[in-house]
């Protein structure tokens, strides 16, 4: 039986051996990352356009998750808490690039969009496109796209994950969805 079926059906274990059972990181954190781990690589690499940087956010949000177990409010919940780290370990991946590229080239949209390895999985010109313009978008603006249509949370989730305002939420999507609109007319 995995660790995260005995959160609900603890097996009739009582008193001490049912905390531990259903509190032992050595059991959970293996379970999540085998329930969660791969949606939490398409976040990153959604986020990120790159693989190697998106494996690489995943494996430190669990190994904060694994570090910080007894500081963990609500082990029954832990997909918000490995989103958020997976979100933060994104950004600083982009403040990265940003800050090497700008202090060796100037910036430009070339370097900006910095693709990814997309092209051998987004078979149609369409996608490839709508992705590339995405990557374009202010680092906002892409979480909010990334986190209500690839991810399809409501916005209060989105709002949570980024720790923003359901307002600001809506605001993002709206500008983000209109410069999309617009950038895929003018290119038709």
């Amino acid at each position: 039986m995995s660790p995260l079926l005995r959160l609900s059906d603890p097996g009739g274990v009582a008193g001490p051996e049912r905390q531990q059972l259903v509190h032992s990181r050595d059991d959970m954190v293996p379970s999540a990352f085998r329930q969660y781990g791969a949606d939490l690589i398409r976040l990153g690499y959604c986020l990120t356009g790159d693989r190697g940087a998106a494996e690489e956010a995943v494996q430190d949000a669990f190994v904060s998750l694994y570090r910080n177990w007894d500081r963990v409010r609500d082990h029954s919940a832990l997909l918000p808490y490995l989103r958020a780290v997976v979100v933060n370990r994104c950004r600083s991946v982009h403040r990265h690039r940003f800050r090497t590229v700008r202090a060796t080239e100037p910036l430009t949209p070339e370097l900006m969009s910095l693709p990814g390895a997309d092209t051998a999985v987004v078979a149609r010109a369409d996608a490839r496109e709508l992705v590339a313009r995405v990557r374009t978008l202010p680092q906002r603006q892409r979480e909010v796209i990334v986190c209500r249509y690839y991810l399809d949370l409501s916005e209060r989730q989105t709002a949570e994950l980024l720790e923003i305002t359901v307002g600001s939420v809506k605001k993002h999507a709206h500008r983000a969805l209109a410069t999309l609109h617009d950038q895929l007319e003018v290119a038709r």
